[in-house]
């Protein structure tokens, strides 16, 4: 079974000193990868927008390792915004390290990020708001998302 560490970085420079501390602490580079809003995002088809086509795909990345919705909507809201996504996928005692050093460059805590995301109005339940092409969940249920998380897949 596969497991993946993922922290959400508030800034570039951040992800990129968290990369380096990974690799001094015996992560292979081969292992680690970052996640972050396209500066320039070509369209794919006659029918595809960029920003969702980009959404679309992190998404489905983000489900195929286990992450809940709720997860999925943070995260996409956070690249959204300019945050980064560090990804380390390996044995689970590579990722158990990599949340260590992760949480130790104080990932945001998706827990009170999402609360903090616009609420859309007139949606209920698990109904969807699309905002710069990324959708953002309304639904208020959170799962424990504190740091760095490990996903098993």
């Amino acid at each position: 079974m596969a497991e993946t560490a993922v922290g959400l970085f508030e800034h570039p420079g951040t992800a990129d000193a968290v990369m380096d501390a990974l690799r001094a602490n015996g992560i292979p580079s081969n292992g680690i990868r970052t996640v972050s809003k396209p500066a320039d995002m070509s369209v794919e088809s006659a029918t595809s927008t960029p920003s969702v086509d980009f959404a679309a795909r992190l998404a489905q990345d983000l489900r195929s390792m286990g992450a809940t919705e709720r997860e999925c909507e943070a995260y996409l809201a956070g690249v959204r915004r300019g945050n980064v996504l560090v990804f380390v996928t390996g044995s689970l005692p590579q990722v158990e390290a990599a949340t260590t050093v992760m949480n130790s460059y104080e990932p945001i805590e998706l827990e009170g990020f999402a609360s903090a995301m616009p609420a859309a109005v007139g949606v209920h339940g698990k109904e969807i708001e699309v905002h710069d092409g990324i959708s953002l969940n309304s639904d208020q249920a959170r799962a424990k998302t504190e740091g760095a998380r490990v996903f098993s897949w």
